[in-house]
């Protein structure tokens, strides 16, 4: 991700955050803010109900995470101290499911579930916020991450619910090179960076400036129909439908959606 990126507005909290305890969800990011506030909110959705929580994630992220949590009135010091709340660095998990420096499934399923099993409170739901694909993302190891996810959907583990940050931009044309369509097809929920409602109006508004109303309402008919089996903005939806089949058009959405948004600097 480069320096400077258009910035949507970001919501008080993501608005797919997964309700079903089995849901596997992937939030993408462009800012270190958006993911905050997304793992937030779905972990202190979990809190509040007395489920168990746990972070695999990064130092650094650790002070914002909490940040967020508290300013979502959650007393995340309380649910540390009950054990309802654990945090696991991510760089040592990762460590522990690696198999000649590539991501091992079956060291990754031992591992992972020796650790879920220790944290998982007696009688209680979990939720896992997991930064593990992230890293390797932005280490360089693409198929490294993607090889992560599927592992995450094969499990041998009790029912939980699990976010994933994902470093990619839905608005950069680059990202759609086959990487994050693989991203979409291992979860059950897919979010863009920043708030959903905001992202489905600009894409919505590039659409209908770049395209004629008989082609807007057609790209909306066929998008819908044929949508990924993932939960996700209708916006976004139309972006990979625009894709596969429009491609220089979707460039050319992404592109007045780019010049649209004000610039925000990280």
């Amino acid at each position: 991700m480069g320096d400077v990126h258009p910035s949507l507005p970001l919501g008080e909290a993501p608005q797919l955050v997964p309700a079903a305890p089995v849901a596997h969800a992937a939030q993408l990011y462009t800012q270190e803010r958006e993911i905050a506030a997304a793992a937030a909110a779905f972990l202190a959705d979990g809190l509040r109900e007395y489920e168990s929580a746990v972070v695999i994630g990064s130092l650094p992220r650790w002070s914002m995470l909490l940040k967020s949590l508290g300013a979502l009135d959650v007393d995340s010091r309380a649910a540390v101290q009950r054990g309802a709340l654990r945090f696991f660095g991510a760089r040592t998990v990762l460590g522990a499911c690696m198999g000649h420096g590539v991501p091992d499934r079956l060291v990754f399923n031992e591992s992972i579930s020796g650790l879920l099993a220790q944290a998982r409170l007696s009688g209680t739901a979990l939720r896992v916020y997991s930064e593990l694909s992230d890293v390797l993302w932005r280490d360089g190891q693409r198929e490294g991450a993607l090889a992560l996810e599927s592992f995450w959907n094969s499990l041998d583990a009790p029912a939980f619910a699990l976010l994933c940050a994902c470093p990619l931009d839905s608005l950069d044309a680059a990202a759609y090179d086959g990487g994050m369509q693989r991203v979409c097809a291992a979860h059950t929920h897919f979010a863009p960076a920043g708030d959903c409602r905001a992202f489905d109006d600009a894409v919505r508004q590039a659409i209908e400036d770049v395209l004629e109303p008989r082609l807007v309402r057609m790209l909306q008919s066929l998008s819908a129909a044929h949508r990924p089996a993932a939960a996700m903005p209708a916006g976004q939806a139309s972006l990979f439908w625009l894709k596969a089949n429009m491609p220089r058009t979707a460039d050319r959405v992404l592109s007045r959606i780019r010049e649209a948004a004000p610039l925000a600097v990280k």
